[in-house]
């Protein structure tokens, strides 16, 4: 069994709970795309709702939220349920906090009522909040009444994002300014949330941490939320990929914070094969797709000063730890006690009971991994949704290892060894766990059928100059079976055969004018039938009028006069009727800068490829110092940076990446390693 394919994730928790309320601070309409839709994140939803924002669904996950603003929020009329959802109810309390006149009460289930919150309303109500509890204990439910709140000076000593979150909430809800230091540095989604959303939010260095600045009277303006994977939710087919034989597994735009992408890094620590390839910034943070191999991983000790980054993912990071060889250990973790079970002894009395020697600290826990390690009995994960997923990649994991590869068990034979209880609590984060599990498990078939396909197919690879575009191309069209594509051939044809007919008209001007002033040369060009054909061996031939030009494309007196050919529209567009007409005949491999924006628009792939322009200088330097010996390296840089600025201003067929591009940067991977990337995208859609 192994884990194959490609996986997309529903939105990150931790910004839908934050897009959600900062959409509702903000006079007028917002838009919501790829919010998750599970219980805890539905609860805040309705919990803005009832402070007076109108929530529409607008498809798939995705909604729009119109809001009076602060000025118009009102008191809700019933409780806000906030169901299982720690970071939800703890949010919400810090924006109602500072909401003056409004009241609300707050509660959730059995699971959150468990859950302390003193932690939260503690420091608030030191800052002037007002809460009432109303249970015997200093949990849920509480009633809180809004309060003007005075200029805020708060150090938050607890390293919690929730803490420092709903202190943020409170001053932005009172319009008052608000110093926070915080010497234990976490997560850091609602500052740059906020950023986003048009408030000035300053964060400085200090000796101890950072300080945290906003001013008074800050105005979240309305925004379109572009929410990314949950990073936490993929952590389990990272771990599962990792720890099962042949599995090759894509994960599509998650979230990569660095505040919650260490276990990523963890894993590489502990030798997992993993490539991150970083895309677009969305609603002010960073994000893209991680592609993880199968890989014999070591045991570790994490680091202390790592452990508040990576603890939603400590257990299922003990899951691989399990399967590693070595120890593996972890402290300073008491956090763990306080979520939605305590984590740290939950998972130690599991691992117990399957097997596994578990020792237990009162903030942390170590074990000896083994590569080998048979598991059986049943896991009683305590409500706990991420217990529950981790084990049951642990299931998988000791079912390979007990299946009949190594058991003489009849072949198919795939028994799985723990009993899992309370798989329902996986509705609250991750509803579509189990789908997405069903689907990347093998057996697959032929993971390399994309280009086997009877209808003929096209990827593109656009980039500046120097960022390795046509080397890759090369490599991934011989590796395809496909064609490579060179445009710039065509170009040379339409300059060859365009400059002899400028000749024969004995036109007065210049060539450079006469490409776009000309009427009969332009004519000329537009009429010219030029086609292209591909051998079998994938050689390109380009055909004028139904004769095959060779060497008159590499002509040295042709090279000066391309320009003004590829810069004027009506040629391009020769060109790209060309290649479109080449597209329904064969499967190509295009490289260029508007290839997947102008040319083919369709293409099932479109790369981007990007790389610093030093390190693009000095990978041209030996071909521009063939043409001007002298010149140095700090010029071919400004030369490859002057080209850039010249390509992106283009207003046709300029540099451009497409809407849907996926972006590789070069600087340290070699063209081999970038090809490597490529065909690794294709295969896990195939599957």
């Amino acid at each position: 069994m192994s884990m194959r394919g490609t996986l997309t994730f529903p939105g990150d928790k931790s910004l839908s709970h934050r897009a959600a309320i900062l959409a509702t601070l903000a006079r007028g309409t917002s838009t919501i795309s790829n919010f998750l839709d599970a219980g805890d994140t539905m609860n805040t939803l309705k919990a803005m709702q009832a402070l007076g924002a109108k929530v529409t669904a607008l498809g798939e996950r995705s909604f729009r939220i119109e809001s009076p603003g602060l000025a118009g929020l009102k008191s809700p009329t019933t409780v806000i349920d906030c169901g299982n959802s720690g970071t939800g109810s703890r949010l919400i309390m810090g924006l109602i906090a500072g909401l003056d006149g409004i009241t609300a009460v707050i509660d959730g289930d059995a699971s959150l009522r468990k859950r302390p919150m003193r932690r939260v309303i503690g420091p608030l109500e030191k800052l002037g909040a007002k809460f009432e509890w109303l249970s015997d204990t200093d949990c849920l439910p509480v009633r809180v009444t809004g309060t003007k709140l005075p200029p805020i000076a708060f150090t938050e000593t607890l390293g919690s994002a929730q803490v420092k979150s709903a202190v943020i909430l409170a001053a932005l809800a009172s319009q008052t300014s608000l110093t926070l230091d915080e010497p234990h540095p976490s997560r850091d989604h609602t500052e740059n949330m906020l950023r986003f959303a048009g408030i000035d939010i300053k964060k400085e260095k200090t000796a101890e941490g950072f300080r945290i600045l906003l001013g008074p009277g800050s105005v979240v303006q309305p925004r379109d939320y572009k929410i990314w994977g949950d990073v936490s939710s993929a952590a389990f087919f990272a771990v599962g990929a990792c720890l099962l034989p042949d599995s090759e597994l894509l994960l599509r735009g998650i979230l990569l914070n660095p505040y919650r992408d260490r276990y990523l890094y963890t894993l590489k620590q502990m030798g997992a094969d993993i490539e991150i390839l970083p895309q677009r910034d969305e609603c002010g943070e960073k994000g893209g797709d991680v592609l993880v191999r199968s890989s014999r991983l070591r045991g570790i000790e994490l680091p202390k000063e790592s452990i508040p980054s990576l603890i939603d993912e400590i257990p299922v990071l003990t899951i691989a730890g399990a399967f590693a060889e070595g120890r593996f250990a972890y402290r300073n973790a008491k956090e763990l006690r306080v979520k939605e079970s305590d984590r740290i002894a939950i998972m130690a009395q599991n691992l117990q009971r399957v097997g596994v020697a578990a020792k237990e600290y009162d903030d942390g826990m170590e074990l000896e991994g083994n590569p080998t390690r048979k598991m059986a009995g049943k896991i009683e994960p305590h409500m706990d949704h991420r217990i529950v997923m981790s084990f049951e990649i642990a299931n998988l994991v000791a079912a390979e290892l007990s299946s009949s590869k190594s058991s003489g068990q009849p072949p198919g034979t795939l028994t799985a060894p723990l009993i899992i209880e309370g798989k329902e609590w996986v509705e609250t984060s991750f509803p579509s766990f189990y789908d997405k599990l069903k689907s990347v498990l093998a057996n697959h078939g032929d993971s390399n059928g994309f280009h086997k396909e009877k209808t003929p197919q096209v990827i593109t690879i656009d980039g500046p100059a120097g960022s390795g575009k046509s080397t890759v191309a090369y490599m991934l069209a011989r590796a395809l079976g496909y064609s490579q594509i060179d445009s710039g051939a065509l170009y040379r044809a339409y300059t060859y055969c365009g400059y002899r007919e400028f000749q024969r008209l004995g036109s007065p001007g210049d060539w450079a004018s006469a490409v776009t002033e000309n009427a009969a040369l332009s004519a000329y060009l537009s009429e010219l039938k030029i086609a292209l054909r591909f051998s079998e061996d994938g050689r390109q031939h380009v055909l004028v009028e139904g004769k095959e030009l060779t060497h008159e494309l590499r002509s040295p007196e042709i090279a000066p006069l391309i320009k003004p050919v590829a810069d004027a529209r009506y040629v391009r567009e020769r060109v790209r009727e060309v290649l479109a007409h080449a597209s329904t005949n064969y499967s190509l491999v295009a490289d260029g800068r508007d290839m997947g924006t102008e040319v083919f628009t369709h293409a099932r792939f479109k790369f981007f490829l990007t790389a610093d322009s030093r390190t693009r200088a000095e990978r041209r330097l030996a071909e521009f110092r063939a043409k001007s010996p002298s010149i140095t390296l700090d010029e071919v840089q400004q030369q490859i940076e002057d080209r850039d600025r010249d390509d992106m201003s283009r207003e046709y067929g300029g540099l451009r990446p497409a809407a849907e591009a996926i972006f590789i940067d070069t600087s340290s991977h070699t063209q081999e390693q970038v090809a490597h990337i490529m065909l690794a995208y294709i295969r896990c859609a195939a599957v």
